[in-house]
């Protein structure tokens, strides 16, 4: 949310202003728990018991009529579970990920969760030879095939389906319970002037639901290891030659560079707007080179010249605010990141 509150604002300036120029960075970002240093090997099961074919699976005709309709939900799980360690996978926090392919369940009470006890827990990672294991317990879809008739449009119909589920993290040992409770949906439609021979059949809701369970399942890694994710910065130029230089570093990422030039002419300037934007500058210099406490630093003093000057309920200021809230949350999360990388991380951000 202050992400975007911060590109609404941003927006708005940009188109308001040509002294700004708005860019697009990637940032690195902790997982939403911390697993021990101990655990290097992680294993994902899958704990769900397959949903019945003929249960979730209505058909909606636009005379009214409801139907159920039978779509098996067969290796859905293993999608979701495949595209879960696949993505964790590529991060440095474990040696290696594992997808279990046997069957944990067998029963047909697909909606009731049976968590792994503590013993079972033990037993499992020993026979596994793994740390950790990330247990899939729920996994439920609800579909729906609709036909529609609207008045000057050709007839059509629409598949919709819902995943929900849960994730649990669990290793020998543990004194507190990680749950993970998710929910995903798509939406595909199809109308009579699109061809299609045989629109939504059984097959083609299967399809959608495995398309979803790979989707979803690639999502759900930043609960486990760091994350990289796409926000968007800014940087004041000016019709001064040293700040144009600047500008030019800036544009390719140099940062150190155009550090460099926008600090000496700090000393320079006895114009508040002017000082204002070269400290929000060196803010974003300093963020993009890892030195969070001196972007903070920075962008505070901005913020304190734009409200005094400009006003609280500027533009400028609410835009400093809602970046020095982005800058606290990132300083807090560098110290949760290193612990996660059992190292420091290598600079902050990525700038596109």
């Amino acid at each position: 949310m202050k992400q975007t509150c911060l590109s609404a604002v941003l927006a708005v300036l940009f188109f308001s202003c040509s002294s700004i120029r708005s860019m697009e960075v990637e940032t690195y970002n902790p997982a939403a728990i911390t697993f021990p240093p101990e655990i290097r090997t992680v294993m994902i099961v899958n704990n769900a018991a397959q949903q019945p074919d003929g249960l979730g699976h209505r058909y909606i005709r636009s005379r009214g009529d409801d139907s159920v309709m039978s779509v098996p939900a067969d290796s859905a799980a293993y999608d979701f579970c495949f595209r879960l360690g696949e993505s964790m996978a590529e991060s440095p926090v474990f040696q290696d990920v594992r997808i279990c392919d046997d069957t944990m369940r067998r029963d047909s009470v697909f909606y009731d969760k049976r968590p792994f006890s503590g013993d079972a827990v033990e037993i499992l990672c020993d026979s596994y030879g793994v740390d950790a294991l990330i247990s899939l317990d729920h996994f439920v879809f609800l579909t729906e095939v609709r036909e529609s008739e609207f008045a000057g449009f050709p007839p059509g119909k629409s598949v919709h389906v819902r995943l929900s589920g849960e994730l649990r993290a669990l290793w020998p040992g543990q004194k507190e319970i990680y749950t993970f409770p998710f929910s995903d949906s798509l939406n595909w439609y199809w109308s009579e002037d699109l061809y299609f021979d045989s629109p939504f059949t059984p097959a083609d809701v299967k399809y959608a639901m495995h398309y979803l369970s790979g989707v979803t399942g690639g999502k759900m890694h930043v609960n486990f290891v760091p994350y990289w994710s796409t926000g968007n910065r800014w940087y004041y130029t000016s019709l001064s030659s040293e700040w144009k230089r600047g500008a030019v570093y800036a544009a390719a990422g140099k940062w150190e560079e155009a550090t460099a030039i926008w600090e000496p002419l700090l000393s320079g300037t006895g114009n508040w707007r002017s000082r204002a934007c070269l400290l929000s500058n060196l803010a974003l210099c300093r963020e993009m080179t890892g030195d969070f406490e001196k972007a903070t630093g920075y962008a505070a003093e901005s913020g304190r010249l734009f409200e005094t000057y400009a006003g609280e309920d500027s533009d400028y200021t609410k835009l400093q605010k809602r970046y020095l809230e982005v800058l606290n949350e990132r300083a807090k999360n560098d110290a949760v990141l290193s612990g996660q990388l059992r190292e420091s991380p290598a600079g902050g951000s990525a700038a596109h």
